[in-house]
C-alpha cells in the first residue's frame, strides 16, 4: 500500500510540472480564501455539486457563456453541458477571486468595475485583461483592494 501512495504522489507531482509548463497553473493561494464574507459572495457562483460554474460565473460577470468559453478555450457546448466540469475549475477560480469583490461592491457597480478602465491596470478594464488571460494580475488588484494593500 505504502508504494502505491508513493507512486501517486510522484504522478500528481508530474501533473502539476506538466500543468505548470502549459500555463494550466490555478491561482496563488491567498489569506483571503478563508474570510467567510468574501466565500460568501461567491456562493452564487457554485452548482449544486459544490463546484465552480461556468454559466453561473458568466451571468455574474455579464456575458455570455458563448464568450466565457472563448477565454477559457473550450467550446460553447462543452460549457452548456458541463459547466461545472473538474478540467474548468483552476480556471474558474481566477473568476471567483474578482467575484469577491462584490462582497463590498453592490452588483450593478461590480458589473460596471469590470469594464472600467484602470491606470492602475495600465489603462486596462479587469475584464478586458481577464479575457486575454491575465487574470493573475486582475486577481492580484482585486486582492490589494480587499486588503488595503499598497499598489
Amino acid at each position: 500500500m505504502r508504494g502505491m501512495e508513493k507512486k501517486m504522489r510522484e504522478m500528481n507531482a508530474v501533473i502539476e510540472r506538466l500543468k505548470a509548463a502549459l500555463g494550466e497553473t490555478p491561482p496563488r493561494p491567498s489569506p483571503l480564501d478563508e474570510v467567510r464574507e468574501l466565500l460568501k459572495a461567491t456562493e452564487d457562483l457554485r452548482a449544486a455539486s459544490g463546484k465552480l460554474s461556468a454559466t453561473a460565473i458568466a451571468k455574474a460577470f455579464g456575458v455570455s457563456v458563448n464568450e466565457l468559453a472563448g477565454w477559457l478555450g473550450r467550446s460553447r457546448q462543452s460549457l452548456a453541458k458541463t459547466p461545472d466540469a473538474d478540467s474548468l475549475q483552476d480556471d474558474l477560480a481566477f473568476f471567483e477571486r474578482v467575484a469577491r469583490l462584490r462582497a463590498v461592491v453592490p452588483e450593478d457597480r461590480f458589473l460596471k468595475w469590470l469594464r472600467m478602465s484602470h491606470d492602475l491596470l495600465d489603462g486596462k478594464a479587469p475584464l478586458e485583461l481577464m479575457a486575454k488571460g491575465e487574470r493573475q494580475v486582475v486577481v492580484d488588484f482585486v486582492e490589494d483592494m480587499l486588503t488595503g494593500a499598497p499598489t
